[in-house]
């Protein structure tokens, strides 16, 4: 399991409209990874239709958003001179000169990010634990598998993957709150001498609202709040009885688990960075 598509474990939030009394003063900062700052990477990105997602055409205005984005992330990333390009048949290139980090340029680039909080469903309550241990076994035997040749047992465990990955999001439901509802996305540490990291959400004024009704609905049930990146399921939080009907208040939120400095810092950057308007994939990668 690794980075930010891994499930973290059970994280109680722990918010209240003082937080920002007590959160360390790094958390308004970005930390930046010790980076080598000798030759560089150039990246081809293929843009992707997702009908799932209702994205079935790439439009030109689209291929602009798209550019946007990835200019925010890279300038997030503290790397100069980076040149982002429009090129023929949807393709992105991407240009990243004195940088020689390519795995995580490709994670941070290539990630849609879309960022959804979804409420576990009524009487599901005991299902979770189950859902989460069924799919966890999965995916160890998928990473026991990987390199077996066992095309035939791979196939098999990709199927029960995959199942175990959908049954898991059918217990959550939509709340309506998104990514495009955050102001702003910070790594900040756990505690000043703590080398576990958490990423502090802030909303803008819809979204605290809606996250305070949400927490309101759950909190005291034992149903956890769902966050979703890339409709993965990263975190799960459970709200405590305290916050039952009134909600967590004050526009933040945090999410917690076992983050690292880099991991954190490199998931804060997706969320504040905004999403991609589509997937992309990487068809190229090359130093120069």
């Amino acid at each position: 399991m690794n980075g930010r598509n891994q499930l973290l474990s059970l994280a109680l939030i722990a918010l209240t409209s003082s937080l920002g009394a007590w959160v360390s003063p790094l958390a308004s900062q970005t930390p930046t990874p010790t980076l080598k700052s000798q030759g560089g990477i150039q990246i081809t990105l293929q843009a992707k239709i997702n009908p799932k997602l209702g994205i079935n055409t790439i439009t030109p205005q689209a291929m602009e958003q798209a550019k946007l984005v990835l200019e925010r992330r890279i300038s997030g990333l503290g790397i100069a001179e980076a040149v982002v390009t429009i090129g023929d048949h949807n393709q992105l290139l991407v240009k990243l000169p004195r940088f020689n980090a390519p795995n995580l340029a490709k994670r941070v680039i290539a990630t849609t990010g879309q960022l959804d909080f979804r409420k576990q469903k009524k009487g599901t309550e005991s299902e979770l634990s189950a859902k989460l241990q069924v799919l966890q076994e999965a995916k160890l035997q998928r990473e026991a598998l990987k390199n077996s040749g066992d095309q035939k047992a791979i196939a098999e465990n990709e199927t029960i993957y995959k199942k175990s990955l959908e049954d898991l999001k059918s217990i959550f439901e939509s709340t309506g709150l998104t990514g495009d509802m955050l102001k702003d996305a910070v790594a900040s540490p756990l505690d000043r001498s703590s080398e576990t990291w958490q990423i502090v959400l802030t909303f803008d004024a819809q979204g605290g609202d809606l996250f305070a009704k949400v927490t309101g609905e759950i909190a005291g049930t034992g149903r956890a709040l769902g966050i979703f990146l890339d409709d993965q399921l990263i975190s799960f939080p459970i709200v405590s009885p305290e916050f039952q009907g009134k909600g967590i208040t004050g526009g933040r939120a945090i999410i917690t688990g076992n983050f690292t400095l880099d991991s954190a810092t490199e998931l804060a950057l997706q969320i504040r960075s905004g999403a991609l308007p589509f997937p992309l994939e990487i068809i190229d990668s090359r130093s120069f």
